[in-house]
């Protein structure tokens, strides 16, 4: 049974992958940086330094077209990211900073479209925000990635984990979060249920 269920836009460059856990977070986001570096593409990985640390032991063991990951990492073919403490450098008293997105999130995305023509982003950024509760902190940092959207075009993959969260609050936060994601291809429901997803719930994705 997949353990995760996907969230994509009609033209498959932005995808939500919603974990019931995090224990197969590893293998989804390796494919997607392997896939992107083996097709000459430039790769930006916001993590935090757990998930940073699998990655890099994972892909340590690849060849990318006759060069390794620190080759790769030399050419700023691809750039790992502080999640944490890039979210630091957002915040403001009144909350998130656009400016900030744009200097230390979209800034470092257009220089490596120069040099590799294709970019894919992968962020845990909302997630760390939806853990901690910050809501609409997190909702406002899908705003930026969206508007970012419309001005650059990367492919972007960000997850979330149901993992530890209130069953109560699924409901209101992902039918938030999905609100601009007007295409959507839904996976398999069974293990959402099984973290409290309801019917009501399902239905914002249409499959209920």
């Amino acid at each position: 049974m997949n353990p995760t269920r996907q969230l994509t836009n009609l033209s498959g460059n932005h995808t939500v992958q919603i974990w019931p856990n995090e224990t197969s977070q590893v293998d989804l986001v390796t494919r997607y940086i392997k896939d992107g570096l083996l097709n000459g593409e430039a790769v930006i990985v916001i993590a935090k330094s757990a998930l940073r640390k699998a990655l890099k032991v994972k892909m340590d063991t690849f060849s990318f077209n006759g060069q390794n990951l620190q080759d790769l990492q030399d050419q700023d073919q691809i750039r790992f990211f502080d999640a944490e403490f890039l979210l630091l450098n957002l915040m403001s008293d009144e909350g998130l900073e656009e400016k900030a997105f744009q200097e230390f999130v979209a800034s470092p995305m257009y220089k490596a479209q120069l040099n590799y023509r294709k970019v894919r982003v992968f962020s845990e950024m909302v997630d760390i925000l939806w853990k901690q509760n910050q809501y609409d902190m997190a909702l406002q940092l899908e705003g930026f990635w969206n508007e970012l959207s419309n001005t650059q075009e990367f492919s972007f993959l960000r997850t979330y984990s149901l993992d530890k969260q209130d069953p109560n609050t699924h409901e209101d936060i992902l039918e938030r979060i999905c609100k601009d994601l007007s295409h959507l291809i839904p996976m398999e429901d069974h293990d959402l249920i099984e973290h409290g997803m309801n019917e009501e719930t399902l239905n914002v994705f249409g499959v209920a």
